[in-house]
């Protein structure tokens, strides 16, 4: 079946060969570099300019996981991460019966994590996927008294946007301290739940589950009260619950009343850490024992006024409703003083800075000049298109410009490529299948950090981002050459962007970007088109083909 494919495709080369009109395509297609045996395919090699751009607030509210801690940044400096989140209740006006005791409370986050292993045990290794540091934190919860809007209060037909810096009004608006934690480090361990049991009148440890690695911990006795007059109306002489309270009958009305956790970090230990949450899983479990009646015949007698002493259950109140991220950057003065200093969209710089969320970013103009109202199309991008060149593959290369003591020890593995103008991804990146390994997907686009050991032992660090595509589109007159904007990413497989709030100031500060750089923590510094070392400037490398009239 391949050769039949092959000898067809052969075929139909042939015959287009034959019927090509006036202007007869001499490559051997716009994909194809490899053998060149007749020295269709040529190279050439144009300027490319580079500046930064700081990015102000960025919105947090729509993050898909919920980064918290603290991270160090050597080239930048340090950002601490916390959030808000509201409760929603796992179920609407629980039942909990009478005569009620309160077994436990605890809160339970679950970290992203991956299956390396299972024992003969039975026993699960796991390795977390997105912890950064391994040194503790203190933490502190508190109850939010500031109540989340879904929708625009100025426009219900747009949802609500939120930004990093917006941790002033919570903090304008806190309630009691519902639990601290002076060591929080999450660990790759798994959850092993377990119940003590009496057989044949000895205590037994049984093993309930396994879950998968966690941040799960009961509340203290002081912690336990102060939930308690949350959730429950108690008699005010002997402390007991007596009922539900009435906020907890739906949703709305509990949200009103209770409006939020606020996580904070009030420490750190050394370098710290910073670790993604998944919020979507994670809940405050109330366990309590009652006496009821089976209204529901669970034990399926077909009686439903039995009396059930003592059983436990769980109430559950889910973090999966609104939630905020704040980004608290304390960036060096000469992190500061150097973004700024390259943030000349006229000439360029020397360097471009980049660091994910309120950060930077870098803008790159092709041919040295993007296409604007102003300065029109850049000459050299006229006379490409005169050319009327096919273009086989297109690539820049941009290498990293850190001291050699921190290469490759805290880069991020990925950037991200996006038209600055339109904020639209370029044609060249594929959506791919949402299973895929962030650190494997677009390679071919986006290609992931590379480490070149030269023959002096000096190491080039660099990012192979491909525009082959893109360059096409422009050539074809499909697409404008718009400005280019680059990004650190968490996750190239991230689409969405994320909008930036307008605080004036450089007139080139971008005001939307991607999402996945707005969840990035992560920083580094690439060189620019007046690098000193002008083998390390970036160029775009274009291998062609062109037409014969």
């Amino acid at each position: 079946m391949k050769k039949m494919l092959c000898n067809a495709a052969i075929i139909i080369a042939v015959i287009l060969g034959v019927v090509s009109c006036e202007n007869e395509l001499t490559p051997l297609g716009s994909n194809f570099l490899g053998e060149d045996p007749e020295n269709i395919i040529k190279e050439a090699e144009f300027d490319v300019k580079t500046y930064s751009a700081p990015v102000n607030p960025v919105q947090t509210n729509n993050f898909p996981s919920m980064p918290f801690g603290f991270y160090e940044d050597p080239v930048y400096g340090n950002s601490t991460y916390s959030f808000v989140s509201e409760l929603n209740l796992g179920f609407q006006n629980p039942d909990i019966g009478f005569n009620v005791e309160l077994v436990d409370i605890k809160i339970d986050i679950p970290y992203f994590s991956t299956v390396i292993s299972q024992s003969s045990t039975d026993q699960t290794i796991y390795e977390l996927d997105s912890l950064y540091g391994n040194q503790s934190i203190q933490i502190e919860l508190y109850r939010s008294n500031y109540f989340l809007n879904s929708f625009d209060p100025d426009n219900i037909s747009e949802t609500a946007v939120y930004y990093s810096n917006f941790d002033n009004e919570i903090e304008n608006n806190l309630g009691e301290l519902l639990y601290s934690d002076n060591d929080f480090l999450p660990s790759p361990l798994e959850e092993v739940v377990t119940e003590d049991n009496i057989v044949n009148g000895m205590s037994v440890t049984d093993t309930i589950e396994r879950l998968s690695p966690r941040y799960r911990r009961s509340f203290s006795d002081v912690e336990t009260e102060r939930w308690k007059e949350i959730f429950f109306v108690t008699d005010p002489a002997t402390g007991e619950i007596t009922d539900i309270r009435s906020e907890l009958a739906n949703n709305n009305i509990f949200r009103d009343y209770f409006r939020g956790v606020y996580f904070k970090v009030n420490g750190v230990t050394g370098a710290g850490n910073l670790v993604h949450l998944n919020l979507n899983e994670a809940s405050i479990i109330v366990t309590i024992q009652s006496d009821s009646i089976d209204v529901n015949d669970f034990d399926e007698d077909g009686q439903t006024d039995d009396f059930i002493a003592n059983p436990q259950s769980d109430i559950r109140f889910n973090f999966n409703g609104a939630r905020v991220g704040f980004i608290n950057n304390e960036f060096t003065p000469e992190a500061l003083a150097n973004i700024a200093a390259s943030n000349d969209p006229l000439n360029g710089a020397e360097n471009t800075f980049l660091k994910g969320g309120a950060g930077s970013v870098a803008v790159v103009e092709l041919f040295g000049q993007a296409t604007n109202d102003v300065d029109g199309e850049s000459p050299i991008l006229t006379n490409v298109i005169q050319n009327q060149w096919i273009i086989n593959e297109a690539y820049i290369d941009f290498y990293v410009n850190l001291p050699v003591d921190d290469q490759g020890e805290n880069e991020p593995e990925r950037i991200i490529i996006y038209d600055y103008d339109t904020n639209t991804l370029l044609s060249d990146y594929v959506i791919t299948n949402a299973l895929t390994d962030p650190l494997l997907a677009n390679l071919s686009h986006l290609g992931r950090l590379e480490r070149i050991t030269n023959d002096d032992g000096s190491v080039d660090i660099k990012y192979r981002i491909r525009l082959t595509q893109h360059l096409n589109d422009i050539l074809a007159g499909n697409i404008q050459n718009n400005r280019l904007g680059i990004a650190v990413s968490q996750n190239v497989s991230l689409i969405g962007n994320n909008e930036v709030l307008n605080q004036g100031g450089s007139t080139i500060e971008p005001n939307i970007i991607p999402l996945s750089a707005a969840i990035s923590h992560e920083g580094t510094v690439i060189h620019g088109n007046l690098s000193p070392i002008l083998s390390k400037r970036p160029k775009l490398k274009v291998f062609y083909s062109e037409t014969t009239n």
